[in-house]
Parts: C-alpha cells; sequence; structure tokens
C-alpha cells in the first residue's frame, strides 16, 4: 500500500514538473534537513499567543511566557524507494533496495522536493503570573498549556510572579 501511495506521488511530481520544464533526477541526499531560519520568530509568537490566552483566566492577571524548544522546524523530503529481487539459476536470490531522494533541477539550482514541514518540539514552557498562587488557577493554568501545546504537565512549569 505504502509502495503504491509512493509511486502515486512521484507520478503526480513528475507531471506537474514536466509541465513547468524541469527536469527531475534522483541523487543520495540527507532526510530532514534542520533549519533554524524562522525559529525565534515561531517561539516569539507562539509565547505571546499563550501569554494572551493565560491572562484571560480567570485570577491569572499579569502573565510571562517563555518557550524552550527540543530542535528546530525539519523539511523531509520526497523519497524514490525501490525494491527488487533478483533470482539465481540456483533458486536463491539477492534483495535490492534503492533508497534516493528526488532531486529537481530549477532555475536556481538543485533542490529536493519538500513533502512535509515538522514543527519545532517543545521542551517545556515556563509561567509567570499573579494568580499563580491559587492552586486553582494554576491547574488551569497547566491544563491549558498541556492543551494547546500537547506536551506532558512534567513540561509545564508554573509560578508566582513577584
Amino acid at each position: 500500500m505504502l509502495a503504491v501511495i509512493l509511486l502515486f506521488l512521484l507520478g503526480t511530481a513528475a507531471l506537474v514538473l514536466s509541465e513547468t520544464g524541469e527536469r527531475i533526477r534522483t541523487d543520495t541526499d540527507e532526510t530532514a534537513v534542520s533549519t533554524t531560519s524562522g525559529t525565534n520568530d515561531y517561539v516569539s509568537s507562539l509565547e505571546e499567543r499563550i501569554t494572551s490566552i493565560i491572562s484571560s483566566i480567570d485570577g491569572a492577571g499579569a502573565t510571562q511566557v517563555m518557550i524552550t524548544l527540543e530542535s528546530g522546524s525539519e523539511q523531509v523530503y520526497l523519497h524514490n524507494y525501490d525494491y527488487g529481487e533478483d533470482a539465481d539459476a540456483d533458486g536463491s536470490g539477492n534483495i535490492e533496495i534503492k533508497d534516493e531522494y528526488v532531486i529537481v533541477d530549477g532555475g536556481d539550482g538543485e533542490n529536493g522536493i519538500v513533502v512535509r514541514v515538522e514543527e519545532p518540539r517543545i521542551r517545556g514552557v515556563a509561567v509567570v503570573c499573579e494568580g499563580a498562587g491559587n492552586a486553582s488557577v494554576k491547574a488551569e493554568i497547566i491544563a491549558t498549556v498541556t492543551a494547546l501545546l500537547d506536551i506532558s504537565s512534567a513540561r509545564v512549569s508554573v509560578a508566582k510572579m513577584n
């Protein structure tokens, strides 16, 4: 089933690229490349949005949020998988596996075809707010952060602001 999906994706990519006059070739490359561009903007935006949500919780008051990342975003490239089996006359066989990346020759050089971009993984969140001394406010903040970011409550720290 996976092979059929990959063949469909490769065929679609070939059709699209053939219409634009670009040439496709395969080459060995890395699967995922870590990118740092935009990571700081991503974190800043996320911190602002989380701060806004938490400060609107009844009793939270003034709020500051800091988010740390485990990794940056990653680009995952399209693979060309080829599995084959050669049978010898004596009945023994060899399995041949080729795993190559699809590379496109474009106007700005050779590039891989990006299948998806994975968002950075969050390591932890620190929340400092005026209302964190209240146990129910603190619990609500932890529940909100864990739900919004899909992280464990062990990765969320909530402290009372001075």
